[in-house]
């Protein structure tokens, strides 16, 4: 199972553009905005605090992604080069 870790305190809620499914989204740890599926919020696995800011990091299974289940989801992905 791979695990996604995103800012509890970045949640945000949409629509997808392509499939009109209901999403929310999140900033990853890395600084990249990801799309989950909703309109519930994803499960966190575990919890963990940053240490400099004490924001709430939660641990996602990568299987709640958006992603995984938008039959358009390869239009949306970036590509690294």
């Amino acid at each position: 199972m791979s695990v996604l870790k995103v800012f509890d305190d970045t949640r945000g809620f949409g629509r997808c553009r392509s499939c009109d499914a209901p999403i929310v989204w999140f900033e990853l740890v890395s600084g990249k905005r990801h799309p989950f599926n909703g309109p519930d919020l994803p499960v966190y696995l575990q919890t963990e605090h940053e240490p400099s800011t004490h924001r709430l990091i939660g641990h996602v299974d990568s299987a709640e992604s958006h992603f995984a289940t938008c039959p358009d989801a390869d239009t949306f992905r970036r590509r690294r080069p």
